[in-house]
This record gives structure tokens, C-alpha cells and sequence, in this order.
């Protein structure tokens, strides 16, 4: 009997949650701890497949480390916390700022069990809707930059059992110690040197001594049984690497798209169509007339076991026409397609595994084909474009103070992601989609995540690459004027070649439900260090 009353609830509640696929920010530090729950077993693979999660999956796979009763007492203390971040609103009608139930209390404490605190919020019995507002600052070191701003206000709500939708603005300001020198009003995107910016329309006021610039998020989602629809703009990434995957690395701005996702347990789709900017917003608004510029994608995964994954996708860049059909349905061959209709797009196909080879220890690898002639495969041919990935993680304790280790190498061939048609590179507003270090480079990336206790978290890297810089080297370069003397012995990286390290710390510690503190440590050279203090207030 006790059996049948677990069920039902857990199908009540299911039913309850299905509308909660809200996204989560794929920078949210929850990420590193389910990806330690997937390596050693706890959670399945899949969770490290694609970001960012909902709300709704997030919550059930927090729920799913929690029934472990084999978990670590600090991995299940910490998805108790976890958990209570992202409980949605429960107490009923409306709650103002400063009301008797949404009061500021605990400003300089800390305790898992208190809820996260909303600025406003409405809940009656079959919709919710809440309102959140942050609030950043930072002091920084190096560079023209002295402090940084944002004012961010997000709207989130659960309008039925199936319908769930959200919108999030954020306005940044960047004041800038110009010692005495002219700026211009509106600012070209390479004249802005900040961890954080990516390309945005930006504009400097001297009467603040300041630039600023926008963003925005949003999207509706339908759900129904094993289908899920949405219509949004946000980033994407897919692939098993966090930060340098070769499919969609989810840096840069977020684009405009459609998407569909469906879930048949051990096999997973996921596809989506959106619109991207040709040129850097500075770029579009000098010009009368943009051109159009659109992607594709479609990704395949399935659990051949509970240990190993495999994934096929497809991705099309388009541009200078309207929305093409045949990209536009999710379970159309693009590769097929676009042969058909004359060979005037960019097609990428991406092949990846993951493979937890025991409980703590996951390797992985991707292979992303832009062009590859068979019977040249192992010649330095200049059509064989391609990049191949390994990686592996290792989790030695199930307990979360304890660092993880990541390891991956990446190597990218010349002209990958570039196309004879300048407009369908695989960019938006001038920012790679893919891996970040482009063409002709390869990567060695060493990175860990811990949590020394439920209110700290601390993040380090150290990224050694090479760059070619020679004709080949960007993506925005057309293959068509390429060298034909290199065509038979194209290096992998053409010179000239630059050597660089990068080392990154990033140390979070929790005051407070409302009060967040960060010390952030970049290194991209020997002469450019930054150090980074971060305030965040969140109500």
C-alpha cells in the first residue's frame, strides 16, 4: 500500500512540475554539482549533455541525489540547499516587498533551510508569478575599468499545468577612467575589454564617465506528455565539455529561436531554429540594409547503456534569404538538403560520446565535420575540416569538498566554420557559436570545482593554447581566397603562431540568502593580470 502512495504522489507532483521548465543560467554554480552526481553515478549521464536545464529537471535531479542513501552527509546537505534555492513561491495571494511575509530578515546569516527570497509574488491555485531583482557591483584591477554595475530585474511564472514562461532585463554599466582622452558616443565592440560583454550595442555617456550597454532573456514553454515546445531567446550549449565545446558552446549573445525537445527515457532530440546577427550590433546600425542569417540544429542522443551515451547533430547556417522550410522542420536530413538545393549553406555535423568507464571516472570525445575529403583523412589537405575533442573528468570523492578534476585537449583545423559565403559563418554578431578559439588552434584545459562548505565554492583553470594566425586562421575568413600553394600541406597551426596561457580562480562565498560575495582572478598573460571583488544583491 505504502508503494502505490509513493507513486501517486510522485506522479502528483510530477504533473505539478512539468510546467516549471523555466531555464536555469548555465554560469549557475549548481551545474558542477550535478555534474559530480552524473560522473559518479548518482545521475545519469545525459545532465552533462545540454544546458542550460529547467527548474523542473533541476529540481527532480536534486530530489534524485537526495534518495541516494549512499550519498556523502556534504553532497546531501548541499542539494538540501540546492533545492530550497529553486522551490518555486508557495504561500498563496500576493506578496509586496516589506509585507509581513516577504520582510528582509537574516541579511548577514546563513541557513540552508531558508527559502530564496522574491521581491514580489502572486500564487492562487493553478498559476504563480514572482519577480525577482539583483543588483552587481564590481571593483576591478587593470585596464581603463574601475567598477562595473548591473540592475537586473527577472519575471518568472507558472501560468498552467503546462505553460511556464519567464523574461529577464539587465542594464550594465562600465565607468571608464579615460585619463583626459576622447571616446566616441557609440563604441566599437573590439574598443571594450571586459569578461562579461559580447558585442552588445554600447554607448559611453561622460557626464557618468560611463559605457553602457543591455541584455535580455526570455521564452515561453508548452509542455505535452513527452513533448516540450518553446519559443525564447537565451544561449545554447551542447556537447560535453562545460566551456570550449565544439557544437554550441553557449558563449556570446543569446539569440531568437524555436525549439523542440522530446524525451523517450533512454533516447533524447532536441532541436531547435533561431536567428542570428550577421554583424556586431555596432556594424548593423551603421548599415541601412542587414542581411538575414539563421541556424539549424538538430541533436540525437541515446543511452546505449547507463554508462555510455552516443549523439549525432546536425547544424545549417543560412543567410541572405527567408526562412527555409526544410530547416525549419526538426526530423529533416539538413546534409541531404542542402546538397539538393544547390550547396549554398554551411553544414556541420558533430559525433560524440560519453563513456563512464566506473563509478568517479568519465571520458568523452567529439568529433565536429565540416568538410573531410575520406581518401585525403590523414593528409594535411586543406578541405579537411574538422575538430576533435577528448576529455576526461574524475570525481575522487562522492564528498564535494573534495576537488573534481576535468582534463581535455581540443584541436582545431584551419577553415573550420568557415564558409565561401561570408555570411554563413558560424558566428552571431561576430562571436563564435562553437568552439571559442576558432580555426588553426588547439587547447589543453585543466579545470576543478569544490565545495568546501554549503556556502562557499571555489573555481580554477588553467588553459594552455596555440593559435595560427596566418590566412585560414579566422572563422570570418573566405576559404575561397585561401593559398593554393598550402592546398595539399595545410599545417595545422599557420604562422605565425602565438603561444598563450590563461589561469582563472573564482572563490563565491553565501553571506546570505540576499548577499553574495565573489573574488575573481584572471590571468591572460605574463603583463595582463586582473583582480575582480563582486558584490551581488538578490531579492
Amino acid at each position: 500500500m505504502k508503494q502505490y502512495v509513493k507513486i501517486a504522489i510522485v506522479y502528483l507532483l510530477c504533473q505539478f512540475l512539468i510546467a516549471q521548465n523555466i531555464p536555469v543560467s548555465a554560469d549557475h554554480i549548481v551545474y558542477p554539482f550535478l555534474y559530480r552526481q552524473s560522473t559518479s553515478g548518482t545521475l545519469p549521464q545525459w545532465v552533462q549533455s545540454v544546458r542550460p536545464l529547467t527548474i523542473d529537471q533541476i529540481l527532480t535531479l536534486l530530489n534524485k541525489v537526495l534518495d541516494n542513501n549512499n550519498i556523502n552527509n556534504n553532497a546531501r546537505l548541499l542539494a538540501e540547499q540546492f533545492k530550497s534555492e529553486f522551490i518555486t513561491p508557495e504561500n498563496s495571494g500576493m506578496q509586496l516587498p516589506f509585507s509581513k511575509n516577504n520582510k528582509l530578515s537574516n541579511l548577514l546569516s546563513y541557513n540552508i533551510n531558508d527559502t530564496d527570497p522574491h521581491f514580489f509574488s502572486i500564487v492562487n491555485d493553478s498559476s504563480k508569478l514572482w519577480l525577482d531583482w539583483s543588483e552587481d557591483l564590481i571593483v576591478s584591477t587593470g585596464n581603463d575599468y574601475q567598477k562595473y554595475f548591473r540592475d537586473k530585474i527577472s519575471i518568472k511564472t507558472i501560468i498552467s499545468k503546462r505553460i511556464s514562461a519567464f523574461s529577464e532585463f539587465s542594464m550594465n554599466r562600465l565607468s571608464w577612467k579615460n585619463n583626459g582622452k576622447s571616446i566616441d558616443s557609440v563604441l566599437p565592440p573590439d574598443s571594450i575589454d571586459w569578461l562579461g560583454y559580447n558585442n552588445e550595442w554600447a554607448k559611453y555617456f561622460p557626464e557618468a564617465k560611463s559605457v553602457f550597454w543591455y541584455n535580455s532573456r526570455a521564452g515561453i514553454s508548452v509542455d505535452y506528455d513527452k513533448f516540450n515546445f518553446n519559443l525564447g531567446r537565451q544561449n545554447h550549449s551542447w556537447g560535453w565539455s562545460t566551456d570550449f565545446s565544439p557544437i554550441l558552446s553557449g558563449n556570446g549573445m543569446p539569440f531568437s529561436y524555436i525549439g523542440l525537445q522530446i524525451n523517450f527515457d533512454k533516447i533524447r532530440f532536441h532541436s531547435l531554429h533561431g536567428s542570428l546577427m550577421p554583424y556586431s550590433p555596432y556594424e548593423m546600425h551603421k548599415r541601412n540594409i542587414n542581411p538575414n542569417k539563421y541556424i539549424a540544429a538538430h541533436r540525437g542522443e541515446i543511452d546505449l547503456t547507463n554508462n555510455f551515451t552516443i549523439s549525432i547533430t546536425e547544424l545549417a547556417i543560412y543567410g541572405n534569404r527567408n526562412i527555409d522550410l526544410d530547416y525549419l522542420n526538426p526530423v529533416h536530413w539538413y546534409w541531404s538538403v542542402e546538397h539538393n538545393t544547390g550547396d549554398r549553406d554551411n553544414i556541420l555535423i558533430g559525433i560524440d560520446y560519453s563513456w563512464r568507464i566506473k563509478p568517479n571516472i568519465r571520458f568523452y570525445q567529439t568529433m565536429l565535420l565540416d568538410e573531410v575529403t575520406w581518401s585525403k583523412i590523414f593528409k594535411p589537405w586543406w578541405g579537411n575540416k574538422f575538430i576533435f575533442q577528448s576529455g576526461l573528468h574524475f570525481v575522487p570523492s562522492s564528498n564535494p569538498s573534495i576537488p573534481d578534476i576535468r582534463i581535455e585537449y581540443t584541436l582545431s583545423r584551419p577553415w573550420i566554420y568557415s564558409h565561401k559565403d561570408s555570411i554563413n559563418t558560424f558566428s552571431s554578431a561576430n562571436q563564435p557559436l562553437g568552439y571559442p578559439f576558432g580555426p588553426s588552434s588547439d587547447l589543453i584545459s585543466i579545470s576543478s570545482n569544490f565545495y568546501p562548505s554549503s556556502n562557499i565554492y571555489i573555481k580554477g583553470s588553467f588553459n594552455y593554447y596555440r593559435k595560427g594566425s596566418g590566412l585560414g586562421s579566422s572563422l570570418y575568413q573566405n576559404y575561397i581566397e585561401r593559398d593554393p600553394d598550402l592546398d595539399y600541406d595545410t599545417p595545422l597551426l599557420l604562422k605565425p603562431i602565438a603561444y598563450n596561457r590563461i589561469i582563472t580562480l573564482m572563490i563565491e562565498y553565501k553571506f546570505s540568502r540576499y548577499i553574495n560575495a565573489q573574488f575573481n582572478f584572471n590571468s591572460i598573460s605574463k603583463d595582463d593580470k586582473q583582480m575582480q571583488l563582486k558584490i551581488i544583491w538578490e531579492w
